[in-house]
């Protein structure tokens, strides 16, 4: 039987060994896996579109308390010509509404409808190409990355493995990682939990295919959940560990993160697969 502290030393010491090599894999990995990403915020410019909008500003002078007669007399004269002036200026912006109704109105629905497919047709052109990207150029490299560090364990493993995937039975890791990404997001739209349970139970899918990339698709699914069984909760307490880890992360914006943090999980999560194998394999 494995024990969480076991793991995370195998793990650490592996990843410090090969130190540089491992954080530059870790990068790419996070980079892949969104392990690192952040979400960019846009701020908008309603307050400036909002002044620049003309508006009816009538500045008035107060001559109320005036003793020249000629002097109220231009008062008066002056309120009468702002009165004018607004009368024209929502004359101008009723006929102004009115066209633009008018327009609205004579807009073929023909043209409405060729716009709408359009807009879906290129949605669905953005969805379908990075649903390819995702299964033909991410998850190989993601395998590569993970037999990286599995292979790290007991040798300085070569650079060369991030691209293993490429190389091997190319078509079969791909569909395999495909499913598993596929089957997870099924799971999940029935409600969270049930997604959270299969990601751990197709957690070892990635290693399993960099050890054996010819291994048909049931088997590595079956070989997966067989590693898993019983094992979900405590590799679920082994991420858990990380959180320490990951705020202080978050107070150094990521710099920790990328420079000792995820090496250490990912060769952590290597050391897993590996305890989990040999163990069953001896028992």
């Amino acid at each position: 039987m494995w024990t969480r502290k076991q793991v995370k030393t195998r793990g650490k010491k592996a990843f410090k060994r090969n130190y540089w090599k491992s954080v530059l894999i870790a990068l790419i990995l996070s980079f892949i896996i969104g392990g690192s990403a952040g979400s960019n915020g846009a701020s908008g410019t309603f307050g400036q579109l909002t002044n620049s909008i003309p508006g009816h500003q009538v500045e008035v002078e107060d001559t109320s308390e005036g003793d020249d007669g000629v002097l109220i007399g231009e008062a008066d004269d002056t309120e009468d010509a702002n009165e004018t002036e607004d009368a024209n200026e929502e004359d101008a912006a009723a006929s102004d509404t009115t066209e633009i109704n008018i327009d609205s109105k004579d807009m073929p629905a023909g043209a409405i409808i060729s716009i709408m497919a359009i807009v879906t047709i290129i949605v669905l052109a953005i969805v379908a190409f990075a649903l390819a990207l995702d299964a033909f150029i991410f998850n190989p490299l993601e395998l590569g990355c993970q037999r990286y560090f599995f292979k790290n364990l007991d040798e300085d493993a070569k650079f060369s493995n991030v691209v293993f995937a490429f190389d091997h039975s190319y078509k079969n890791i791909a569909k395999t990682m495909f499913l598993r990404d596929l089957y997870i997001v099924l799971w999940s739209l029935l409600f969270v939990i049930p997604g959270i349970i299969k990601s751990y139970e197709y957690r070892m899918i990635p290693y399993i295919l960099a050890d054996n990339p010819e291994m048909p698709t049931e088997e590595v699914f079956a070989e997966s959940k067989r590693l898993m069984s019983g094992n979900k909760w405590k590799a679920f307490v082994l991420d858990f560990s990380f959180i320490g880890w990951q705020l202080l992360s978050v107070l150094t914006c990521g710099i920790l993160s990328i420079f000792y943090v995820d090496p250490y999980q990912y060769s952590t999560n290597a050391a897993l697969y590996e305890a989990l194998k040999y163990g069953t394999e001896e028992a």
